[in-house]
């Protein structure tokens, strides 16, 4: 196998990596919905992220020892940007549909190569942007353009998405230098420390009763943070930021397939139009011709 080709195998596999982890993160927008029936949103992401610090941390700890002072910025820093956004989702659904959300989130593909421009002073590359202009226009028929009432929780998602733009953003700058595991470790420990002190002071703490409640903790823990979000780290040491927000454009797209599963809902044909221009920008991002990206500067130290 030549270097070229080993490098489009590589590149492949990471990129079918980041694909399989939106299909988990696409189908958490159900289960988390039903889930906050009777868990209070807070306390939910807590325990989340508290169990996973708990199963990581002796695990990437044996195999990599203590974490040194680079580690410890970095999964502060992503881990931050991930509290944001999943602290933004989860309450945003509880006030609104699991379809909205996702779509929602979904537009952090657009915000993306905004900011790759004025943090990280990158432009992305001319495949790049025209995978980015179809999955744009793909999220936009998804919506739909229907003059609906603005719910507080779609706002609240909107703001999810700006901070998972910079989560994606800081993942494809720090994990090279830091390493998938310790990353990982380190933002997830992040958001189980900053989550705990919300829940207390922002909410009434509310555990639920049933075996479903819980039975959706675990998944979202086990196969959403730990398994999909070190895929992401893992996945993101060779796909650049802008190709990974690309792939996440289809996780709306799962989420409406878990929702028809789950609860009967359908697309309608311009919903279908949507899926497909997705796909087309993900085609578009992988196989154009792609340019060497230039650089304006050195990324600022402590932008991220």
């Amino acid at each position: 196998m030549t270097a070229g080709t080993e490098a489009r195998a590589h590149a492949w596999a990471s990129d079918s990596v980041l694909l399989l982890a939106t299909v988990v993160w696409g189908s958490t927008f159900v289960v988390v919905h039903e889930a906050l029936r009777e868990w209070s949103p807070l306390l939910f992401l807590a325990l989340r992220f508290t169990v996973a610090t708990a199963v990581l941390a002796p695990i990437v700890l044996a195999r990599r020892g203590r974490p040194g002072p680079a580690a410890v910025r970095a999964g502060a820093v992503v881990g931050a940007w991930l509290f944001l956004g999943f602290a933004l989702q989860t309450l945003g659904l509880a006030l609104t549909t699991p379809t909205r959300a996702a779509f929602i989130t979904g537009l952090s593909v657009v915000l993306v190569p905004v900011f790759m421009i004025a943090v990280y002073r990158r432009l992305p590359s001319a495949a790049s942007i025209v995978g980015v202009g179809l999955a744009t226009c793909g999220l936009a028929l998804l919506t739909g353009g229907a003059a609906e009432a603005v719910r507080r929780g779609d706002l609240l998602v909107l703001g999810c998405a700006v901070a998972f733009a910079f989560q994606i953003l800081a993942v494809g700058y720090r994990t090279a230098a830091v390493g998938p595991a310790m990353l990982l470790l380190g933002e997830v420990a992040m958001v189980a420390l900053l989550s705990w002190p919300a829940a207390l002071l922002l909410e009434t703490p509310r555990l639920p009763t049933s075996t479903a409640a819980w039975a959706a903790l675990l998944y979202v823990t086990f196969a959403a943070t730990l398994g999909a979000l070190g895929a992401q780290n893992w996945a993101q040491k060779t796909t650049p930021p802008t190709r990974a927000a690309v792939i996440f454009t289809m996780e709306p797209v799962f989420a409406a397939a878990f929702s028809w599963l789950a609860t009967g809902e359908r697309l309608p044909a311009r919903g279908w139009a949507g899926s497909a221009l997705i796909l087309a920008g993900m085609l578009a991002a992988e196989l154009l011709p792609r340019t060497p990206t230039p650089a304006f500067a050195p990324p600022p130290g402590g932008a991220q």
